[in-house]
């Protein structure tokens, strides 16, 4: 159950993310020629384009959450030599990591119905769907971390002699 819901995971956050990647690639594009082409920048792309990145930025870190790539991590784990020491770290950085996604689920739900009012300049979208990415990935952070969590403390424990 808990790889099945991971590749489900995995796969709706790659498609997202290159679906948004893919177009800020094309917006960008349009930008450079609309600007240095054209004579006529547009003003909606530079806008799009920072709110897309937030985005961009919020799922691509929950992905790498799930994927257990966050590079200081890797780093702390490769250090560690012993299976049980790597097991607990493992442990304390899910749990870090599950802290964190609290936070970012409730401030970015209290951000969002606080700037929910506001309208960006250029888009006119309300500012609370940027700030909808906080408790967006911060759900998908939690989700990653408390599977990972599972399957640390499912995978084969040290055989004690008897």
């Amino acid at each position: 159950m808990n790889q099945a819901f991971r590749k489900y995971l995995n796969r709706t956050i790659e498609i997202i993310t290159t679906t948004l990647l893919m177009v800020m690639v094309a917006v960008t594009s349009w930008q450079v020629i609309s600007r240095y082409i054209l004579n006529n920048p547009s003003s909606v792309t530079d806008e799009f384009l920072r709110f897309s990145l937030i985005w961009f930025s919020l799922l691509a870190g929950a992905y790498v959450v799930g994927k257990k790539g966050h590079i200081a991590i890797t780093f702390l784990h490769d250090r560690v030599k012993s299976e049980t020491k790597k097991r607990w770290l493992e442990i304390i950085v899910q749990i870090s990591f599950i802290l964190l996604a609290i936070i970012m689920v409730t401030g970015g739900t209290k951000a969002v119905s606080l700037t929910m009012a506001q309208i960006s300049p250029s888009l006119h979208l309300p500012m609370g769907y940027v700030y909808l990415a906080l408790p967006v990935s911060g759900v998908i952070i939690l989700c990653y971390s408390v599977i990972n969590l599972f399957d640390t403390s499912n995978s084969t424990q040290p055989q004690e002699n008897s």
